[in-house]
């Protein structure tokens, strides 16, 4: 949960914080409402938020702190170009095939 709580600084903006990680995937999701509809759009952004906050952001602190744990009063790594990249193919991937489960399911 640190490690969230590392990248994410909270729930608002931060001058130390150039971006804000849960807006990609809502965007990637949200773009889903117009190939699948509303119920299969809302299943993606759930699978997407879970897997974002379970997955993806603790596995990138880890892997952009070398590996090691972020300590509590460690500052957060700063995120690259290429690990942004990454996280937002993860999210819109996760996106679209939830919302592609959730439409095959109806």
């Amino acid at each position: 949960m640190r490690a969230v709580r590392a990248l994410t600084d909270g729930f608002g903006f931060s001058a130390n914080q150039p971006w804000l990680p849960n807006m990609p995937h809502v965007a990637a999701a949200l773009a889903t409402y117009f190939v699948f509809g509303g119920a299969a759009c809302v299943t993606g952004l759930m699978l997407a938020t879970l897997a974002s906050f379970v997955v993806f952001l603790p596995m990138t602190a880890l892997t952009l702190n070398g590996g090691r744990a972020i300590a509590a009063d460690a500052v957060a790594p700063v995120l690259t170009a290429k690990a942004r990249l990454v996280l937002l193919g993860l999210w819109t991937a996760t996106a679209w095939t939830g919302a592609w489960l959730g439409a095959a399911a109806v």
